[in-house]
């Protein structure tokens, strides 16, 4: 099927700024990031995911129509599978970089890192529900197939990781194909005013910078040495 116009108009939103193309990144698809780059990287995303999740999930849900409802609350309980909760994943990647896990879990992540979780949990709480969607499905979740595919060859080969300690970035190159999809259906489906539709694509780019933003506090604390803490 061909896209909408409204959806190739978000999608350029994002690729503005697509965090695959953020220098961090290329220089993982290259073998040159440091493991203290790839270990930050992994404990930041779990301090974004588990500083935002439950609550822009439901923030959302208060205001969206049942379709969308379900939508959001099948990506929750994917991630929170208790047989294997997404969040444990991303740790696997963390240890297999040197963390300390017990560390990680009592640490709240990097002022950027923060300040991105607090900004896409405002936009759920204050926003309209397509604005929050946009934001977390479309600005973030959508950008997964290429983010994590484009590192996946330098992992194995030039980090020799094993496929456990990389599955967060096979999975989710995968996953989140539909899940971006889903994000883009109900967005074209719901939204059907030009006013609603430019809500959308402001907050799709406004997620996009605010999570490069995010990898450049990463970039700096990480690889380049300056204290963000």
């Amino acid at each position: 099927m061909s896209k909408s116009a409204f959806r190739l108009a978000l999608e350029a939103a994002v690729d503005e700024r697509h965090c695959a193309d953020h220098p961090m990144w290329d220089m993982l698809a290259a073998g040159d990031l440091g493991r203290d780059a790839c270990r930050g990287w992994a404990v930041e995303h779990y301090h974004w995911i588990s500083n935002m999740l439950t609550e822009a999930t439901f923030q959302i849900c208060s205001k969206a129509p049942a379709d969308v409802i379900e939508l959001e609350l099948a990506n929750f309980h994917e991630e929170e599978d208790p047989d294997e909760p997404h969040m444990e994943i991303v740790l696997q990647f963390a240890e297999a970089n040197g963390a300390d896990l017990d560390v990680v879990r009592r640490g709240e992540g990097l002022p950027t890192t923060r300040s991105w979780a607090a900004w896409l949990k405002q936009v759920a709480r204050a926003e309209p529900w397509y604005c929050g969607v946009a934001a977390i499905r479309i600005g973030t979740e959508s950008q997964s197939p290429r983010l994590y595919s484009s590192v996946l060859p330098s992992l194995r080969e030039n980090y020799k990781f094993d496929e456990k300690a990389i599955q967060h970035f096979w999975l989710h190159s995968e996953v989140d194909i539909e899940h971006s999809n889903r994000g883009f259906e109900v967005l074209d489906r719901h939204c059907t005013t030009p006013e609603m539709k430019e809500a959308a694509i402001h907050f799709a780019r406004e997620s996009a910078r605010m999570r490069w933003f995010y990898f450049d506090g990463i970039f700096l604390h990480y690889e380049k040495g300056y204290s963000l803490q």
